[in-house]
């Protein structure tokens, strides 16, 4: 770890996380480059060529959604998005709550929201990247075991003691925020 450096080697030295591989952002730069993104927002619509911005650990995607329906205002709970390549190729879905203080977001025909998807990348599938970049050879992730070929905590890193223990510590923490990012929300619908 050098000064400008984290514990694993990621650009932000003041946060812990285990960034991707220049591989892995070399294949998001491409695909911003392409102008080929487009989000799939399950049930209400498209929006192609979302305003994308990356490091070496998040991918942030900048968009307007306008609705055209329905007439009258509807309590949404969540949004269901998808990345995709315009070819058909899903990179990521993930349903996003959409609640504020236990209350349902209402849409209807005319409302724009300007939102911003953030997306904590842990790994890019090997066959995904080389859809993109076929001459691509090695283990392009570093969470893939070199063995098993599997996701793991410590996939093909070779880690110190100190970092094995952050890096397990980290694995929890994220585990939790996931377990209760619904948890909170169906809480406090079944108390409205």
């Amino acid at each position: 770890m050098t000064a400008n450096k984290n514990l694993f080697g990621g650009g932000n030295a003041i946060s812990t996380y285990v960034p991707i591989t220049e591989i892995e952002q070399e294949f998001i730069s491409r695909l911003i480059e392409s102008d080929d993104l487009q989000i799939l927002v399950h049930d209400w619509g498209i929006v192609n060529k979302p305003r994308a911005v990356f490091g070496d650990k998040n991918l942030h995607l900048h968009f307007p959604m306008s609705f055209n329906r329905p007439d009258a205002p509807m309590p949404v709970w969540f949004f269901d998005l998808e990345l995709k390549t315009r070819a058909g190729l899903s990179l990521f879905r993930q349903k996003l709550p959409c609640d504020y203080n236990g209350q349902p977001l209402h849409i209807c025909s005319g409302v724009v929201l300007d939102m911003v998807w953030d997306i904590s990348i842990n790994a890019i599938d090997p066959k995904v990247i080389k859809t993109l970049m076929p001459n691509v050879i090695g283990m392009t992730t570093r969470r893939m075991d070199k063995d098993t070929w599997d996701l793991t905590v410590e996939g093909n890193m070779k880690l110190s003691n100190v970092q094995k223990q952050k890096i397990y510590e980290l694995n929890d923490r994220e585990n939790k925020v996931k377990s209760e990012r619904w948890s909170w929300r169906k809480n406090n619908k079944a108390n409205s």
